[in-house]
């Protein structure tokens, strides 16, 4: 029987100590060496925690945490071997969308007992730190560096909300030079999707995604208000509402300059600034699906 590793971030926007207990006592009940692991001493040591699942209990943040934790001990915990899933616990849960993970452990113990495959997902690198979803660079990663970790605790999604209204009034506007696979490009906001879920369950590019080995790009040659409200409706009511003068991209690197250092968000963190460099991961990881075996099961 696998063993499986509950990696947990007590500070994560919706953490609940009673359903963590849950899920621990439902894999130990189906026979399962369980134990529980904090998301931070897992990041300093993820050879000590070693287990052949690494349920990751939190956010994107907190999964984002763990893979970089496993990017920087390759020989020790290599993926694929290292199986993952996730109990979604975060503010927007980007990553557990995108592999169906949800709250109920009956999934993950259904997928470990008949020993579904993995899917294989790869995700990107800014300047070499791992980011899994998706960044931007422009006036939406500018609204993510007004959200305090405070502010995410105790308003969750909505923190992002107050953010955007509090930048209506000085709106960011930079010159970004960009460079895809080697072409020069410019524009004023740069959307690298590795997922098709950016923000929630909204879509910017339908053709990206995970278990693809590149990046799908939108660029925006002007980011106005108008623009980006624009961009919103796209995402949330139709396609239709896009602007034919944006531009989209598939891309192995992507490269960012701006006038001056300019905010990067992955995953809905800021992560970096410009100058930056976005590259792929050479190795994939592993990551269970317990809703696809529902659908499978619901479909026959």
């Amino acid at each position: 029987m696998p063993s499986v590793a509950l990696v947990y971030n007590p500070h994560a926007g919706n953490f609940c100590a009673r359903t963590l207990e849950r899920w621990r006592a439902a894999l130990t009940a189906a026979g399962h060496a369980t134990r529980l692991v904090d998301s931070l001493d897992y990041a300093g040591a993820p050879q000590r925690h070693r287990a052949d699942v690494v349920c990751i209990v939190g956010g994107d943040g907190t999964a984002r945490l763990v893979v970089e934790a496993e990017l920087h001990a390759p020989r020790i915990t290599p993926a694929p071997a290292v199986r993952h899933a996730l109990l979604p616990a975060g503010t927007v849960n980007l990553i557990a969308r995108e592999t169906g993970c949800g709250t109920d452990p009956a999934g993950l113990v259904a997928a470990l007992a008949q020993h579904d495959a993995p899917a294989l997902q790869y995700h990107g690198l800014l300047d070499g730190a791992a980011f899994l979803c998706c960044a931007s660079v422009g006036p939406d990663s500018a609204v993510v560096a007004r959200v305090t970790p405070e502010a995410k605790r105790r308003w969750g999604r909505a923190a992002y909300g107050l953010a955007l209204i509090a930048q209506l009034w000085r709106w960011p506007r930079q010159a970004l030079a960009v460079t895809i696979d080697g072409a020069a490009h410019c524009a004023e906001a740069v959307f690298v999707l590795k997922g098709r879920f950016y923000a929630g369950p909204w879509t910017l590019d339908p053709q990206a995604d995970l278990r693809c080995r590149e990046f799908r790009v939108l660029l925006l040659p002007r980011a106005r208000r108008r623009d980006i409200a624009r961009l919103a409706l796209a995402a949330m009511v139709s396609p239709r509402f896009a602007d034919p003068a944006w531009q989209r991209f598939s891309a192995q690197t992507v490269t960012v300059t701006g006038q001056g250092a300019v905010p990067i968000q992955a995953d809905g963190d800021i992560l970096g600034q410009t100058p930056a460099r976005f590259s792929l991961a050479t190795a994939p990881i592993a990551f269970l699906s317990p809703a696809a075996r529902q659908t499978t099961r619901d479909q026959a």
